[in-house]
């Protein structure tokens, strides 16, 4: 759960004592309510967040890091929270890569071959030896 889904869930409780009434009140699903809250609004479209956020007074924004919302980003948004645990982990760590690459971090490149090859002998390991192993991030 995220910081923004627990706040929303608290202020359900406070505010409305069910999300049933809160659900009714903004004209969502109930499902989807709860289910955006159990997701930490993983999935959930950015509209039914700020419908969400409006109707309980929660602001968006945050003051401590500069993000500048153009459609851009909230399109980049968007696509995120639709991918699956694969496609997200794909995207963090291609994003890791361009940020270190663009911070002038020289070894970027020595770092994700290196977490590749973590990866792929992982991979190896677990068909010959049916194992399983949690996912890396490289980063």
């Amino acid at each position: 759960m995220t910081e923004l889904s627990q706040l929303i869930e608290t202020e359900i409780k406070k505010q409305f004592k069910s999300t049933r009434k809160f659900a009714e009140e903004i004209g969502v699903a109930q499902t989807t309510v709860v289910s955006a809250i159990k997701s930490g609004l993983k999935g959930t479209a950015y509209e039914t967040v700020l419908k969400m956020c409006e109707k309980l007074g929660i602001e968006l924004i945050n003051y401590h890091s500069h993000i500048v919302m153009t459609d851009d980003v909230l399109n980049l948004i968007n696509m995120y929270n639709s991918l699956d645990e694969k496609g997200a982990h794909a995207v963090m760590a291609f994003a890791s890569m361009e940020f270190n690459r663009s911070k002038g971090n020289d070894d970027y490149i020595e770092r994700a071959i290196s977490k590749s090859n973590e990866i792929a002998q992982k991979k190896s390991a677990e068909t010959l030896f049916g194992t399983t192993s949690e996912p890396v991030i490289v980063g």
